[in-house]
């Protein structure tokens, strides 16, 4: 074997390692709600009480799409820690890897606030945090979340990476109560299961999601 073919079967050796390390160890990366323009004030308010994250986690599932953690004492999170996790990698077969977790203080939670927030002041609401000093006739929001989670799916020429949201909504105010379960999907098909793939397959469920809300809470009456 010559130098050069010697130097060049290490460095694809390295690049393999590389793409092993990165696979298996857990991920970050950092997702953001579409900026939703804001209607016309209707002169209400809406307070958004809390938002829980509702998700079940299971060890070995049989379907990418339920939320799981990398194995091992290393990698176990309390429930604080869970909120920040939104996806899970797999190899070319399917056997599930490293997750991937929100960047910063980032979780599910915030990000499903944002999503929420963003609806209501479509409709022309002003949304103010728990506590905040609201009206008595102002309407009242918990949030919960049922879904809100993306997977890999191995492919011949393409893999898939696809997120779904499920956010449960219940609204009480002076016109009585009201609740809405609203959906969201996205999908990316791409040569490789990059971080900007991802991104794009929450970026897409996230528009599926505010577009869904937007028809909820407008055959709501909201």
């Amino acid at each position: 074997m010559t130098a050069f073919r010697a130097f060049r079967l290490l460095g694809l050796i390295s690049i393999l390692l590389l793409f092993n390390a990165c696979a298996t160890s857990r991920g970050e990366m950092s997702l953001r709600v579409p900026a939703g323009a804001a209607g016309p004030s209707n002169g209400q308010t809406a307070v958004i009480l809390a938002v829980s994250d509702q998700r079940e986690f299971q060890q070995d599932p049989r379907d990418p799409s339920i939320p799981s953690l990398k194995k091992g004492e290393k990698f176990e999170l309390d429930a604080e820690g869970r909120k920040r996790a939104v996806a899970r990698k797999r190899n070319s077969y399917g056997m599930a890897l490293g997750d991937i977790m929100l960047e910063g203080g980032d979780t599910v939670e915030t990000l499903t606030r944002d999503l929420v927030a963003t609806g209501l002041r479509e409709r022309g609401y002003q949304v103010l945090e728990a506590g905040e000093a609201a009206p008595a006739g102002a309407m009242r929001l918990n949030v919960g979340i049922k879904e809100f989670w993306a997977w890999f799916s191995p492919g011949f020429w393409a893999v898939s990476m696809e997120a779904k949201l499920l956010i449960q909504i219940d609204a009480e105010g002076p016109g009585g109560r009201q609740s809405f379960a609203v959906p969201g999907y996205g999908i990316n098909k791409a040569g490789a299961a990059t971080e900007a793939n991802w991104i794009l397959a929450y970026d897409r469920a996230f528009e599926d999601y505010l577009e869904k809300q937007r028809v909820a809470f407008a055959e709501g009456g909201l």
